[in-house]
C-alpha cells in the first residue's frame, strides 16, 4: 500500500470515535445491569481513546497548518501597493523676521492704545 493509497486521516478518526461511542455505550448497558467494574473498565477505556482522538486530530491539524504556513511562504504574488500618502496641509510658523515684525506691532498697537 503506497502514501497514495492510504485513507485520508479523518477516516481514522471516525473510526476511533465511532470504537468511544460504542464503548460509552456497553459501560452504560453494564451500568443498569449492575455490573459496576466491567462499566468502570469500560468507561476508562472510553477515555483513554477519547484522549487519543483528541490528540490525534491536534496533531493532523497542527501538520495541516503548517503545510499551510509553507505554502504561504512560497508565495512569490506581488502584494498591492499600500495607496499613496495623502499631503496633509500642516500649519507652519512663520520666519523669524515675520515673528519679530508681528510681534513690534503688536506692542505698538498695546502701546497706542493704552494712550
Amino acid at each position: 500500500m503506497g502514501p497514495r493509497e492510504l485513507p485520508e486521516p479523518g477516516a481514522y478518526v471516525r473510526l476511533l470515535a465511532d470504537h468511544a461511542r460504542r464503548l460509552q455505550a456497553e459501560a452504560r448497558a453494564a451500568l443498569e445491569q449492575g455490573e459496576y467494574a466491567r462499566a468502570t473498565a469500560l468507561i476508562g477505556d472510553a477515555e483513554l481513546l477519547a484522549g487519543d482522538v483528541h490528540l490525534l486530530v491536534r496533531d493532523i491539524e497542527h501538520c495541516e497548518f503548517s503545510g499551510l504556513t509553507t505554502l504561504a511562504a512560497y508565495d512569490v504574488r506581488e502584494a498591492p501597493l499600500p495607496p499613496p500618502p495623502r499631503k496633509r496641509m500642516r500649519f507652519t510658523f512663520p520666519s523669524r523676521r515675520m515673528r519679530v515684525a508681528l510681534g513690534t506691532g503688536l506692542a505698538m498697537s498695546l502701546a497706542l492704545t493704552e494712550w
